[in-house]
């Protein structure tokens, strides 16, 4: 069986996008942000697919676990296997 090629997520910097951003709408199973192509570009933008911008959503990841604290019950614990951009930052 062949592995499915993941792509890493913008706000969580974790591999977990079925196709490669900006523009997916995929949705990343760990922090459960939606990829937007507007918020990509915009960091600083609320609203489109996500109600935070990304800005916002990378920093609610660290503090926990998710892009908003209503879409925890929607997201997965860190596991030994998932894989984290090296180079990830956060955007300011």
């Amino acid at each position: 069986m062949d592995q499915i090629e993941k792509y890493y997520c913008p706000c969580c910097g974790y591999k977990t996008l079925n196709e490669e951003p900006p523009g997916t709408y995929n949705i990343c199973s760990i922090c459960y942000w939606e990829d937007d192509p507007y918020q990509f570009q915009h960091w600083n933008y609320s609203g489109g697919a996500n109600k935070v911008s990304l800005v916002q959503g990378q920093i609610n990841f660290e503090k926990f676990g998710a892009c908003e604290k209503e879409m925890i019950k929607y997201t997965r614990r860190l596991n030994k296997t998932d894989e984290r951009n090296e180079n990830w930052k956060k955007t300011n």
